[in-house]
């Protein structure tokens, strides 16, 4: 069956390069970049590219919430970027996770390269990319020949979690190669206990010094003994001297020993601490821990520091809907295209299960400004209701296009149109940055969150919201 007019969806994001061919793309971006500080709003093609600027590990799931698997793959890569091996991973387990340059689908080599691209004016240090076809890597000014032949003989396996124990079976190859074997469990150990021993010999030294200079005051205090005194008009003062001198020395013996005792024990532990956070990493977590996993923000601000632009726009029953009307209670603003079937009912999915996540009293209403000036019927938004099955906390945002256009520049949120007709078809490709912000109950900004983003990432900043 054909339809009249096909809308097809890409993923929220597009590549700069895919930009430029556009011009009404290119147009936007420049105008956010130069709006504000904060320049989120690239809409490139590939969201790993946007992901990866404040992130170690992009990996999508169309759950809503990482698995365990991928849990394990954060928490080693962040191990072994503690230990000083800099790696960034993208899982590309299908074409939507290309966003716009999905040509380069089953083309791990080839996207290694264009994403090194893409972040190299902000990370230049290694890359490793993950498909089913096997694994790209990317280092700014670096061949990549010795990395490849380390990652031929790692398999790529297959299933829903396949890629992720890929990846980090990959990531533990590279880090061996570069003598970090496996998720460098015990370099910084022996680091923090080459430290302790520094310390321990720098107290013994001290203390030698301090015996060393109590034994030459006894020295001179039998030698003096010996000898006749001399005539002198405070001769108590002669004779008190040494011992106050002994009891001073004694006092400093005893100091300097529970200084050293002190220094020992939390240099000691330091350096098991330290151990067990990277040991931690190389076994997996079981699910409470890797559920309990949080990845922050890649932008907050303090208290009071940013006030959120109020709008006031028309909601799915004809109502008016306005930022200010919530003031007293915490507001997540998201920007979604309410006819989409690709990203967008994932990040609703995961907005929704974040509230639900948070005690009823503490829920925050859910914002939805629409970012498809084509898609603001009242058919269209209630359809989405049933079938993403949304919260009651959940209310559309839509008006014309000068309302919605304004509310997207001050929240930088980049759109851009695009139709081209194939054999009479018109054929609609909408592009936008797929962000939410989380408002407090003062209408401030407190956290940006850039997809991809999970449930208890929003629910540990909600949390921390005052009530």
């Amino acid at each position: 069956m054909t339809l009249p007019i096909v809308r097809v969806r890409r993923p929220e994001s597009r590549s700069l390069t895919a930009l430029r061919r556009l011009g009404l793309p290119a147009a936007i971006c420049a105008l956010v970049v130069a709006v504000g500080p904060v320049a989120i709003a690239r809409a490139d093609g590939d969201p790993a590219s946007d992901y990866l600027l404040t992130n170690q590990v992009f990996a999508t799931s169309a759950s809503g919430s990482l698995s365990p698997s991928q849990r394990h793959l954060l928490s080693t890569v962040e191990a072994v970027n503690r230990a000083g091996f800099n790696i960034r991973v993208a899982v590309i387990a299908s074409a939507n996770d290309l966003g716009s340059v999905a040509e380069l689908w089953r083309n791990p080599r080839l996207y290694a390269r264009f994403l090194g691209g893409e972040l190299s004016l902000a990370y230049r240090g290694r890359l490793l990319v993950a498909m089913p076809d096997g694994f790209g890597f990317s280092w700014s000014g670096h061949a990549a020949g010795p990395e490849y032949r380390l990652l031929s003989a790692v398999p790529v396996q297959a299933g829903g979690d396949g890629l992720s124990v890929a990846a980090l079976a990959a990531v533990r190859r590279l880090a061996a190669g570069a003598h970090l074997a496996p998720a460098p469990v015990r370099r910084p150990a022996a680091r923090a206990a080459s430290a302790s021993n520094l310390w321990i010999l720098a107290v013994v030294i001290g203390v030698l010094a301090v015996l060393g200079a109590l034994s030459a005051v006894l020295w001179r205090t039998r030698h003096a003994s010996s000898a006749p005194a001399p005539r002198s008009r405070l001769p108590a003062v002669r004779r008190q001297l040494p011992r106050a001198a002994l009891l001073a020395l004694a006092g400093c013996v005893v100091a300097c020993t529970a200084v050293a005792a002190v220094i020992v024990a939390s240099a000691i532990r330091g350096g098991a601490r330290d151990s067990s956070l990277v040991t931690a990493s190389s076994a997996a977590p079981s699910p409470r821990q890797a559920a309990s996993l949080v990845t922050p923000p890649p932008f907050s601000w303090s208290p009071g520091q940013r006030p959120a632009p109020d709008f006031s726009l028309v909601d799915q029953s004809g109502g008016r809907v306005s930022l200010r009307s919530y003031r007293g209670h915490p507001v997540i603003v998201t920007f979604i295209d309410p006819v989409c079937r690709n990203l967008c009912p994932l990040q609703a999915k995961v907005l929704d299960q974040a509230v639900r996540e948070m005690p009823v009293s503490r829920r925050p209403a859910i914002l939805a400004v629409s970012v498809d000036v084509y898609a603001d019927t009242r058919a269209d938004l209630l359809r989405d209701f049933r079938k993403w099955e949304l919260v009651r906390q959940w209310r559309w945002a839509v008006g014309s296009r000068a309302r919605l256009t304004a509310v997207w520049r001050s929240y930088k949120i980049a759109v851009a149109v695009s139709r081209v007709k194939v054999r009479g078809t018109t054929i609609t490709s909408i592009t936008h940055t797929s962000a939410a912000y989380i408002v407090d109950r003062t209408g401030h900004e407190r956290a940006l969150f850039l997809w991809p983003f999970y449930p208890q990432d929003v629910v540990h900043v909600l949390r921390q919201l005052p009530s």
